[in-house]
């Protein structure tokens, strides 16, 4: 049942700036005219070099609510950490600055909030492919309902890594989180992390969580969907990437689950999610130079086997493009590696 609280909590939205002048009046009107007033909006300009800065001026001019905070480039996590570090709100949320939400949105999700210093209230929302003139709509995956104590330990915590699908969307946007979750879990942020960063703070802010709300309705957030050619373009830094979260997510499980048997489980779960996270290298890898493609595979596949010691984890793959890198992974010679880079294209094509 919705919890509404009788003192209303200070929120305070975080919002990372950086290069966004043609995107950022949408996200701020959105962020304005917001049905809930009590709001300490916090614009984090992180060394843009367009007219981003000025706006974000413009906006603390002409509203109170509105704070920014000026700094040198530093990338993503350091912009909205930074914002947490000057919060005053009770609670945060996130909204990056090229997307938008629903002007109903802190309210419904305030709702459902009880005044815990660690709860988490998870909302859905919407692929916006404004290209494409599309729109999705996503569900979290965990069953909607309310999860405290036993529930949390056995339903929840052991499946927030290792699945195909998450079962709690680990963004750190489309919520409403007690900041202290988020700032006693600051220690763990590598800055090193360039991919993965908001499972890099949310995997260890929702394993202290005390109160866990999944809403069944509610598609606030609407996720701005880049520009297709942009994600299909190869990297050729994806495997170090990948590694450097691996090894962060690992140090977090390592430091933070203090049971024997826990952290195997959440090491074997840690694992998997590895595997999950290879596929992308794998994509990347079948999208890049042709040349000396089967043994470069074969080679990351071997290093990142023995590292994490992957070679007796198997792992339940359901999507179609999955189970072709699957069969990649467990066998990567020529006919599956060239198998590959044919049905990539035409998936990328799709």
């Amino acid at each position: 049942m919705d919890c509404y609280m009788k003192s209303l909590p200070l929120v305070s939205i975080v919002i990372p700036v950086y290069n966004v002048e043609q995107y950022l009046d949408e996200c701020m009107k959105s962020i304005l005219h917001q049905t809930y007033s009590k709001l300490d909006i916090i614009l984090v300009d992180d060394g843009s070099r367009d007219s981003s800065p000025k706006m974000c001026d413009e906006y603390a001019g002409k509203d109170s609510r509105v704070r920014v905070l000026h700094k040198e480039n530093g990338g993503l996590m350091s912009a909205w950490t930074a914002g947490v570090k000057i919060a005053r709100g009770d609670y945060l949320v996130f909204v990056d600055s090229d997307d938008w939400v629903d002007p109903d949105m802190i309210e419904e999700l305030v709702k459902h909030s009880n005044g815990s210093s660690k709860e988490i209230i998870c909302s859905n929302y919407v692929i916006e492919k404004l290209e494409k003139q599309q729109s999705a709509k996503v569900r979290q995956s965990m069953n909607p309902g309310i999860y405290e104590g036993e529930q949390l330990e056995t339903e929840v915590f052991p499946q927030l890594l290792g699945n195909e699908v998450r079962r709690v969307h680990s963004s750190r946007c489309m919520k409403l989180i007690s900041k202290e979750l988020i700032t006693e879990n600051l220690q763990y942020t590598n800055p090193r992390v360039t991919m993965g960063e908001d499972l890099n703070i949310m995997f260890p802010a929702m394993l202290d969580a005390k109160r866990l709300v999944v809403l069944e309705e509610g598609y606030f957030y609407h996720y701005r969907f880049v520009n297709a050619s942009m994600v299909h373009k190869y990297n050729s830094k994806m495997y170090e990437k990948v590694r450097i979260l691996g090894r962060a997510l690992q140090e977090i499980i390592e430091k933070k689950i203090r049971s024997q048997d826990k952290k195997k489980i959440y090491l074997e779960g840690m694992q998997k999610e590895y595997i999950f996270l290879l596929f992308f290298v794998l994509k990347n890898e079948l999208r890049g130079p042709g040349k000396g493609l089967v043994t470069r595979i074969q080679n990351i596949l071997s290093n990142a086997k023995k590292e994490m010691q992957l070679e007796r984890v198997n792992i339940e793959v359901n999507g179609k493009a999955n189970k072709l890198l699957y069969y990649i992974w467990q066998k990567p010679n020529t006919f599956r590696v060239t198998l590959g880079r044919i049905a990539i294209r035409v998936f990328d094509g799709m």
